[in-house]
C-alpha cells in the first residue's frame, strides 16, 4: 500500500469519531456543474527552439461536484469532490486501445474536519470584534487522473482558523502539510517536504439578497523537489465566484446560477516560466442545486 494511503485510516477515524457522538446540527448538501474553455495543464502549451515555455495551450472543462457541509456543537465536517473531464487537447493516457483524443477524467477530493475552541469553553474567548471563532481543522486532499503523468496525491494537513463574523462565513487558516503522490512518466512514487499552506474559504451574503459571493483560495510555500528532481515555488490559486439564488424568484431557494474566475499561478508547484500550462486564467459558468 502506498505510503500516504497509510494516514487515511487514522485521519478519517478521528473525523468520524467526533460526530457520530454529537447530534448533527445542521447539514447542506449540493450539486454544482461548472464549465469553462480556457484551463491549463502543466506541460500542455508551447515551446521555443529552445525549449523555453512560450505559450499555454487552452483546454475546456466539464466538472461536476458534489459537496457536503454539516456542523454539529463542538465542530463540523466539509467534503467537496470534483469530477473534471478536460477535452482533448488534455488527452487520457493514449497507450494501448484508448483513443488519444479522448480528454482525460480526474477525480479531486477534499475533506476537512475542523473543532471550535469556543465551543469548549463557557467564555468563547475567540468571540471579539471581527472574530467568530478558532478552529482546529484538519483533513486531507486526494486525487487522480487518468493521464500519462498519471498522479495519485494525498496531502494531509492540519492547523489553525481563523472564523471571522460575516453575513455567511469566512474561514482563514495556517495548516503544516505534507504531500504523497506519483510520477508516471518517471514511474515512481514522489514524497514532498512539509510545507506551510494558507487556505480560505467564504461564502458572503451580499446586500443584494439572493446574490452571494463565494470561493475559496491558497497559497502553498515550496515543497522541496519534483518527481524530476527540480525545486518547487510557491503556488497560488484563487477561486472566486458570485452565484444568484434563482429559486428566491419563485418562492424557494437552493436553485443558483452564475460565474467565476480561476486563477493558478505555478500549478502544483512549477515554476510557470520553466514549464507552460502552469499559470491558469479561466472564466467559468456555474449551476447549483442544494438537495
Amino acid at each position: 500500500m502506498h505510503k500516504s494511503k497509510l494516514l487515511l485510516a487514522p485521519l478519517l477515524a478521528l473525523a468520524l469519531a467526533a460526530p457520530a457522538a454529537n447530534a448533527t446540527l445542521w447539514q447542506d448538501n449540493s450539486i454544482h456543474y461548472w464549465y469553462g474553455t480556457a484551463f491549463a495543464e502543466p506541460g500542455i502549451g508551447t515551446y521555443d527552439s529552445a525549449g523555453n515555455p512560450t505559450g499555454d495551450t487552452n483546454i475546456s472543462k466539464n466538472v461536476i461536484s458534489f459537496t457536503h457541509a454539516s456542523g454539529y456543537t463542538h465542530g463540523g465536517n466539509f467534503l467537496n469532490i470534483d469530477f473534471l473531464w478536460s477535452g482533448p487537447k488534455d488527452p487520457v493516457n493514449g497507450t494501448g486501445s484508448t483513443p488519444i483524443n479522448q480528454g482525460a477524467l480526474e477525480v479531486y477530493a477534499v475533506y476537512r474536519h475542523h473543532l471550535s475552541l469556543n465551543s469548549f469553553i463557557a467564555s468563547k474567548p475567540f468571540e471579539a470584534g471581527p472574530l467568530r471563532d478558532l478552529n482546529f481543522t484538519f483533513g486531507a486532499d486526494f486525487n487522480t487522473k487518468n493521464t500519462t503523468f498519471a498522479p495519485e496525491k494525498m496531502l494531509p494537513l492540519g492547523g489553525l482558523e481563523l472564523s471571522f463574523a460575516v453575513p455567511g462565513f469566512l474561514n482563514i487558516g495556517a495548516f503544516v502539510a505534507r504531500e504523497w503522490d506519483t510520477n508516471g512518466f518517471a514511474n515512481k512514487a514522489v514524497t514532498f517536504d512539509y510545507t506551510l499552506r494558507v487556505d480560505a474559504a467564504w461564502h458572503i451574503n451580499t446586500p443584494v439578497g439572493a446574490l452571494s459571493f463565494q470561493g475559496f483560495a491558497s497559497v502553498v510555500l515550496p515543497k522541496g523537489k519534483d518527481g524530476f528532481g527540480g525545486d518547487t515555488v510557491t503556488e497560488i490559486l484563487l477561486h472566486p465566484k458570485l452565484m444568484y439564488d434563482v429559486g428566491t424568484l419563485f418562492g424557494d431557494k437552493g436553485y443558483e446560477v452564475g460565474v467565476g474566475w480561476q486563477y493558478w499561478l505555478n500549478k502544483f508547484g512549477n515554476d510557470h516560466s520553466k514549464l507552460p500550462g502552469c499559470a491558469e486564467s479561466a472564466a467559468f459558468v456555474e449551476a447549483a442545486i442544494h438537495i
